[in-house]
């Protein structure tokens, strides 16, 4: 049992939901990590920390034969992929741990994972270069897979029953949420996680439900004044023009100007803004879009001596409906200068 230092810290800003949850934290063992259901979040970080530990054994096995297999450096450099896993430890699980004014743990595994990380980087680079490099780095590379492996039982024993301790339903579903756009490491995706999939159609439908309150237009990662977005539209360096699903144009963001887009033609059909010799074109493309045949198409061509790219892509919403159109057209000049230097 926790003792009276673990009390809800008096100048941390939580909320109510928080502060109940530090004081079950205060009055609980360490929960079953292994009766997790599947495809909660530690679930899956334990599911990779166990792959990863049986590529870790083997590499450990291999550096110290007189001559590594063929294959060992490309065995080594899929170690890159534990990159995802501290991505989500360190983005999603110890910030959360940081709102609860545990820190000591974070921010020793977060020093740690980072210096891994670079070693990895060093050593991934010169077996890049030259594979037989592994022998020159054994060493090395003795040292990083043991931190790698002890790592992972750090999180076991420390991270995983201290975040299970603190973090509320909600807030895991939140975590599950960010975590598979972060994909997996070492393993293949895990069955979906049913309550949390349950809290995340809420969510969605909660968001559609609710388009622009309090000034703001609603979004499903945030929100925005109107003011707000069309500040950060002016900054993107693309023209973009909307299309909608009846073929007329609603909407354009002209900065670059590699285009002419009067706002007299917004309301117009599309067909009304472009020579005749191409509307059969723009037609056969918003008729694949709406058949689902393609949902993108990209053009490269010299406008005025510059390379400009032209990207259409298809907008459906959730559900596969087809909303419209978007075209995005980029003026690439200062990006092939950077890269022909």
């Amino acid at each position: 049992m926790a003792d009276e230092k673990r009390a809800v810290p008096p100048k941390l800003d939580l909320t109510p939901e928080q502060t109940a949850a530090m004081r079950r934290a205060a009055a609980m063992d360490a929960p079953d990590i292994a009766a997790l259901p599947p495809g909660h979040p530690v679930a899956v970080l334990r599911a990779e920390n166990e792959a990863m530990n049986v590529r870790i054994d083997a590499l450990a096995h291999d550096n110290e034969l007189p001559e590594p297999p063929a294959d060992f450096a490309e065995r080594f450099l899929a170690l890159n992929a534990v990159r995802t896993h501290y991505m989500k430890k360190e983005e999603l699980v110890m910030p959360l741990l940081y709102q609860y004014g545990v820190t000591g743990p974070s921010d020793v595994m977060w020093r740690d994972d980072d210096a891994m990380k670079k070693e990895l980087g060093t050593i991934s680079r010169s077996l890049q270069e030259d594979a037989g490099n592994a022998i020159i780095y054994r060493g090395r590379i003795r040292t990083l897979l043991a931190g790698l492996k002890s790592m992972t039982r750090k999180e076991d024993a420390i991270l995983f029953p201290l975040s299970l301790r603190y973090f509320s339903d909600t807030e895991w579903y939140a975590v599950y949420d960010d975590a598979i756009d972060m994909g997996t490491a070492f393993i293949e995706p895990p069955e979906p996680w049913e309550a949390a999939e349950a809290w995340r159609k809420a969510q969605a439908d909660a968001a559609a439900a609710k388009t622009f309150e309090n000034g703001k237009i609603q979004l499903p990662t945030g929100e925005l004044a109107v003011r707000e977005l069309r500040a950060m539209m002016k900054l993107l360096g693309v023209d973009i023009t909307f299309i909608d699903a009846a073929d007329h144009l609603r909407f354009f963001e002209n900065e670059g100007k590699v285009f002419a887009r009067p706002k007299l033609a917004l309301g117009r059909p599309v067909y009304d803004c472009h020579p005749t010799q191409i509307v059969p074109v723009v037609k056969n493309l918003l008729a694949d879009f709406k058949a689902k045949r393609h949902d993108h198409m990209t053009v490269w061509r010299r406008i005025a001596g510059k390379p400009i790219g032209v990207r259409y892509h298809a907008v459906y919403d959730d559900d596969g409906t087809y909303l419209g159109a978007v075209e995005f057209v980029q003026d690439f000049t200062e990006a092939l200068a950077h890269f022909q230097k």
